[in-house]
């Protein structure tokens, strides 16, 4: 063949690489075909297999480059008998093109398993902070055992504040039953913020059922029962619940019965808590409040005291600023008087150090409802804004220190004498 010709025919051949203009590209193009692929990899007990190329993954991870450049380097196979292929197929796209669109939430935890398998710890970051973007009630056991079994902090702690502010939600989930032993038993070292014990015991009755093979549903949830406050429910709730479940004998059941009706002599059943108090919960009847308020340091005039102006609702007020406390605290409601607009509604923002909302809620008047509680994060300046339309103060912002059982809040109000000077937040702290 003539030199002319086989400059030709490599042109063509090679073409691929012409319309290419960056490594991305290029390794992109690699990934969706076999070109000078150089490793297959099986998934053993699935159709699956998948042409890939040594270097990519070796620069990638430290795990891959041991197993395929190491003294016991595979050979021209690699045979993956415990990784899903569709997450390893996630795993591939960030080894090859630097980036990803992360998953849905069962996969994204497969791929973040995987990465951390691999030991490609820059995809490890992206999958923890995607999935605590993505935490809800509904698929934290999807989350919570590879959170435990990686270790990672920061989505433990996420977890912990879904739990925290939604237990019942958590606990009533169709997917509680994916949790491992292991994840469920740290799950239950946890406070849970619930009302009564029936839902912690359908929790575990439904996770026992999700579970079942050969052993009965008493035998897999035994190890948990004792978490159960029997004696802290009423009659009609062991009666309705724990009796039809089936997990109990008739003599643990006539036991813990008799207790319940708090009869003297009558041993409770090693199964048995033996606490009686109810759990903290979200109800009203736990709510605390704190009132903080400002006294004028200085006399003023008396048009200074008078002193406020009309504004309208376009315009934001600050109505506390510096807002400090020494502990974690759920707010509720937030009451005070000088939030009467003359018109519509009032709009209340309460924000964290960087100016972002995490809690509003509207109101016609001083008492001010958020929907869901509004998490004030210890030593952390907060500020609460108000808009309406009707008078505020003229700026003016007095210390105030307050304290009630433990927890101490600090910061500056804003004031007015007989308007405004004081506003009381409804609040749960469980620390």
């Amino acid at each position: 063949m003539s030199h002319e010709v086989m400059t030709n025919s490599m042109s063509q051949e090679e073409s691929w690489q012409s319309h290419l203009v960056s490594p991305e590209q290029r390794l992109s193009a690699l990934l969706k075909s076999s070109r000078l692929a150089d490793l297959t990899i099986n998934f053993p007990g699935h159709e699956k297999c998948i042409q890939a190329h040594r270097l990519v993954l070796a620069m990638t991870s430290p795990v891959f480059e041991a197993m395929l450049y190491g003294p016991l380097a595979e050979g021209e196979e690699l045979n993956l008998h415990e990784d899903p292929p569709e997450a390893f197929e996630w795993l591939l796209e960030y080894m090859y093109r630097g980036h990803i669109q992360m998953p849905e939430v069962r996969l994204a935890v497969q791929v973040y398993q995987l990465a951390s398998k691999y030991q490609v710890e820059a995809l490890m970051v992206l999958c923890s902070k995607f999935l605590q973007e993505t935490l809800r009630p509904e698929n934290l056991a999807e989350m919570y055992d590879t959170a435990v079994l990686l270790e990672d902090e920061h989505l433990l702690q996420r977890c912990y504040e879904v739990v925290d502010l939604y237990p019942t939600a958590v606990l009533s989930s169709p997917s509680f039953g994916l949790l491992s032993r292991g994840a469920l038993r740290h799950l239950l070292q946890r406070p849970l913020h619930i009302p009564t014990e029936v839902i912690l015991l359908k929790a575990l009755l439904a996770w026992g059922q999700a579970r079942r093979s050969t052993r009965s549903l008493r035998e897999e949830i035994s190890d948990f029962l004792p978490m159960v406050r029997f004696l802290s429910m009423t009659t009609d709730e062991f009666v309705e619940h724990v009796m039809p479940s089936g997990v109990l004998s008739l003599q643990e059941i006539s036991s813990i019965l008799m207790n319940i009706k708090e009869l003297i002599d009558v041993p409770l059943p090693t199964i048995c808590c033996p606490t009686r108090d109810k759990r903290l919960c979200y109800v009203d009847s736990l709510l605390r409040r704190i009132t903080l308020s400002t006294t004028p340091s200085l006399a003023r005039s008396r048009k200074s005291a008078r002193g406020s102006i009309f504004v309208h609702n376009s315009q934001e007020q600050i109505l506390i600023m510096n807002l400090r406390t020494t502990n974690t605290l759920l707010v509720s409601k937030l009451e005070c008087k000088g939030i009467h607009p003359t018109a519509g509604s009032a709009a209340v923002a309460i924000k964290d150090s960087s100016g972002g909302v995490i809690g509003s809620a509207s109101s016609d008047g001083p008492l001010v409802e958020f929907e869901e509680h509004v998490s004030l994060q210890p030593d952390v300046n907060h500020c609460v804004t108000v808009r309406l339309e009707g008078h505020w103060p003229r700026g003016e912002m007095g210390d105030f220190v307050a304290s009630t059982e433990g927890v101490e809040v600090e910061g500056k109000i804003a004031y007015t004498e007989g308007r405004i000077g004081s506003v009381t937040l409804h609040f749960w702290c469980f620390n």
